[in-house]
């Protein structure tokens, strides 16, 4: 039978004068089979949770929760998706939609900039295989009207393996008016990428998994 597959999630440090804060987080676990249901679990950094087991929720979260970002690195928070009776279950689980507001006033490349967006952020995985679990951890994120962009996960094989930890980071264009945000599973590229961003660069790297681009307010 397949263990949980847990996700966890971490916020690189936004520009001074920015305030990050969840608004909205929706667990999806629908169905799952006769013999078996679906679960998802949403986190916050200090272990308060909500989840949906088969379509019923549990839990509650005081939202709107803001998310200190002062730091280089913090965590958001983690999901858990669960195939209770796994054996009996296969196919799409559940997933955790995420929805997040950016506001605040804020130096870029030497202009003060105003800045107001909704972003999202979507935690799912690859399909599920009975006794298997799946073989990818999706973390999908975009801006409100635009693509989105997903960071595709292994899972390892092990009963016991999870998949790496990301690192979401964000980056203002002031001149072109564009707000971007990337992800990586490299700790150490977080501080350059935020660099770069106080320059209002997107960094392309190798290592990164790609900026989903939106415009700001």
């Amino acid at each position: 039978m397949p263990s949980d597959l847990n996700q966890k999630l971490f916020l690189g440090k936004l520009p001074e004068g920015l305030k990050f804060t969840i608004t909205e987080v929706t667990p999806w676990a629908e169905g799952g089979g006769t013999f078996g249901q679906w679960g998802a679990v949403f986190y916050t950094a200090n272990g308060v949770s909500l989840s949906n087991y088969g379509g019923k929720v549990y839990g509650h979260l005081d939202l709107p929760l803001e998310v200190d970002v002062s730091k280089d690195v913090v965590k958001l928070g983690g999901t858990k998706l669960v195939a209770q009776n796994g054996v009996y279950v296969s196919g799409q689980g559940g997933k955790i939609d995420i929805k997040y507001h950016i506001e605040g006033t804020t130096m870029v490349d030497g202009e003060s900039i105003e800045i107001c967006g909704d972003g999202f952020i979507s935690v799912s995985a690859s399909d599920w295989g009975g006794f298997a679990r799946p073989d990818y951890s999706n973390v999908t994120y975009t801006w409100a009207g635009e693509p989105p962009v997903n960071a595709s996960l292994g899972v390892p094989s092990t009963i016991a393996g999870m998949p790496d930890d990301i690192y979401i980071v964000f980056a203002i264009n002031p001149k072109e008016n564009k707000l971007g945000v990337t992800t990586t599973t490299h700790r150490d590229l977080v501080s350059t990428i935020i660099d770069y961003a106080l320059k209002g660069v997107f960094w392309a790297n190798s290592k990164l998994f790609g900026w989903a681009i939106g415009k700001f307010m």
